[in-house]
């Protein structure tokens, strides 16, 4: 499987799905009583602070949108120099917040 890794900067990274997931999501304390029975059930409901999942989507998506530049991995960080600050800024961001990963 190594072969086929596409490299950046000489090392291979990942989305890690489970972290995004995590990231944007919060916890719900809301219980709901039965007036007639008076149980107490939690209430199963997803909640995801939109604002988080919107950041993240739109850094993602900088990421994942092709552009016009070619790098070349064996000039390593000069090559990493010429991408678009829009990239750079996502990729720092996602690696920061452990959504990207180094494999």
């Amino acid at each position: 499987m190594n072969n086929i890794l596409l490299e950046i900067g000489g090392k291979e990274y990942y989305f890690d799905i489970d972290k995004l997931a995590s990231e944007v999501q919060y916890e719900n304390d809301k219980k709901i009583v039965d007036s007639e029975s008076s149980e107490i059930n939690d209430l199963a409901t997803l909640k995801i602070d939109v604002t988080k999942y919107e950041m993240y989507r739109d850094l993602i998506g900088t990421i994942l949108t092709p552009n016009d530049i070619i790098l070349d991995n064996k000039m390593g960080m000069m090559a990493l120099n010429e991408l678009p600050i829009p990239f750079k800024l996502s990729f720092n961001t996602l690696l920061m917040k452990g959504i990207i990963k180094e494999l």
